[in-house]
């Protein structure tokens, strides 16, 4: 990966990965549980895919835990990381598209001020390991003129991130 991590965590345990499939009901895609084997989670510098916090399983602050956001995505997706505003970056479990990867632009619900997702839409890098290794700093991306919006030190209105990203994936409403 071409973005270093501000904060790294060690690798997962395989007894933790175990237990995530265990919650899950069905095993993992092969190259997110590499991915969690090698390390787990972690927050990343400034990059052009606006991934923000890679989350874990295990020792891992509160922020950055995977089991605090896995009632906030549909059932048939995971969530594995997100960006600066809260939302979330998830992999499919479903048979079709298994381990694609998918953006969920999340709400906070009025009564609970728990958060879901309103809408998820489908990452044209089509694999974990094709998000990750596809991450670019900040600086190396000045040349593309369609990232703009991204290189941005202070943090953009909601409504300007979303439409960038939505410019980037096609979406599919909840």
């Amino acid at each position: 990966m071409a973005v270093p991590y501000v904060r790294q965590e060690p690798p997962a345990s395989p007894e933790l990965i175990a237990r995530l499939e265990e919650h899950l009901g069905r095993a993992l895609p092969a190259d997110y549980r590499a991915y969690l084997l090698t390390q787990d989670g972690g927050r990343l510098d400034n990059n052009t895919g606006a991934v923000n916090t890679v989350f874990g399983l295990g020792e891992v602050p509160k922020w950055a835990s995977m089991w605090r956001v896995l009632d906030m995505m549909p059932e048939w997706l995971l969530p594995v990381a997100n960006d600066e505003y809260g939302n979330l970056y998830a992999i499919s479990l479903r048979p079709e598209g298994f381990g694609s990867v998918w953006f969920g632009i999340m709400r906070r619900r009025r009564t609970r001020g728990s958060r879901r997702a309103r809408r998820v839409s489908l990452l044209r890098d089509g694999s974990w390991a094709g998000l990750v290794e596809g991450l670019q700093p900040l600086q190396k991306a000045a040349a593309r003129p369609e990232r703009i919006l991204l290189m941005r030190r202070r943090p953009l209105p909601r409504k300007a991130m979303s439409a960038t990203i939505w410019r980037r994936y096609s979406s599919v409403a909840l």
